[in-house]
C-alpha cells in the first residue's frame, strides 16, 4: 500500500488524533527514559512556585520564535530547486489532510510537538548524551546538568540554569563575558555538550525526512533550541518556540491551500 492509498483512507479527524498521539508518545518516552536511567527532562521546566520562570519562559519563547519566521522567509525567497521543494510540501498527500483541520487543531499539534519533542531530544537526549561522553573521557565525571550545584538557590527568571545561572549566581563585574562563558564551559562539561548538541541536532534533522534541504534545516533549527536551552537551562523556552513556530507555518500553508482550493473537502 503506498502512502498515498494509506493517506486516502484516513479522515483529517482520524490524522489529528494520530499527530497528537504521536507526538504526545515521544514526551512520554522523553520522561519514561529519564526515570530509568536519567537525566530527568521534567527539571529543566519550572513548577508551578516558579510562576515567574514560567511567564519568562514563555515570553522569551515567543521572541525566539522571530528569528525563526525570519529565516524561514529569507529562504522561501531564493530560487533554486531544492527550495522550491520545501513549497511544494503541502502537496503531500498527509499535509494536505493535515491542512483541511482547523486552526485550533492545527495550534494543538503544534502544541504536543513543541512539547513532546523538546523534551525528547532538547530535555533528555541532548543532556543525556553530554553525559555519555562526559563519562567515556572521564568515567568519574560527574553526570552533566544544566542546572546550579544547588536548584534550591534563589534565582532570576531569566537564570533558570544553563550559561544565565552563572552570569546570575556568581556575577563577576572584572571578568568579560568571554571569560564568564569560558569558567562555566569548563564547569559544565563543555565538549561533551557540544558533541551532544551536534548529535541531538542531526537525528532531529533525520527524523523529518521531507526532502534533503528539510532534513538540514530541521537539523539547523534544533540546533537552534539546543542553544536556547544551553543559555537558559529553561526548557520552556525551545518548547514554546518550537510550537510557535510549526502553528505560524501550519495556519499560514493553511491559508493559502483554502485560497487555491488545494485543502477543500
Amino acid at each position: 500500500m503506498t502512502d498515498s492509498e494509506l493517506d486516502e483512507e484516513q479522515t483529517p479527524d482520524e490524522l489529528f488524533r494520530t499527530a497528537v498521539l504521536v507526538e504526545g508518545g515521544l514526551g512520554a518516552i522523553a520522561l519514561g527514559a529519564g526515570y530509568l536511567v536519567g537525566p530527568s527532562a521534567r527539571d529543566l521546566v519550572p513548577t508551578t512556585e516558579q510562576w515567574e520562570a514560567i511567564v519568562g519562559g514563555i515570553g522569551l519563547g515567543i521572541v525566539a520564535t522571530i528569528p525563526l519566521l525570519l529565516f524561514m522567509s529569507v529562504l522561501r525567497r531564493i530560487k533554486h530547486p531544492a527550495i522550491e521543494k520545501l513549497d511544494e510540501l503541502s502537496d503531500h498527500p498527509m499535509i494536505g489532510l493535515m491542512l483541511k483541520l482547523n486552526a485550533w487543531e492545527l495550534l494543538a499539534i503544534s502544541l504536543c510537538a513543541g512539547v513532546g519533542e523538546e523534551l525528547l531530544f532538547r530535555g533528555w537526549l541532548m543532556p543525556f548524551l553530554a553525559s555519555m561522553v562526559g563519562e567515556g573521557l572521564s568515567p568519574t565525571t560527574e553526570a552533566f546538568s544544566l542546572l546550579p550545584e544547588d536548584v534550591s538557590v534563589d534565582r532570576p527568571w531569566w537564570a533558570w540554569g544553563g550559561f544565565a545561572s552563572q552570569v546570575a549566581l556568581q556575577p563577576d563585574a572584572t571578568a568579560t563575558w568571554t571569560e564568564q562563558f569560558s569558567s562555566w564551559w569548563t564547569a559544565t562539561q563543555g565538549w561533551p555538550m557540544v558533541v551532544a548538541l551536534i548529535g541531538s541536532s542531526v537525528l532531529f534533522g533525520f527524523v523529518h525526512p521531507m526532502t534533503k534541504l528539510y532534513i538540514f534545516v530541521t537539523g539547523m533549527m534544533g540546533f537552534y533550541f539546543a542553544v536556547l536551552l544551553i543559555l537558559s537551562g529553561n526548557l520552556l523556552i525551545p518548547i514554546v518556540a518550537h510550537a510557535l513556530y510549526d502553528a505560524v507555518q501550519l495556519w499560514s500553508a493553511a491559508s493559502e491551500a483554502k485560497a487555491t482550493g488545494t485543502a477543500s473537502d
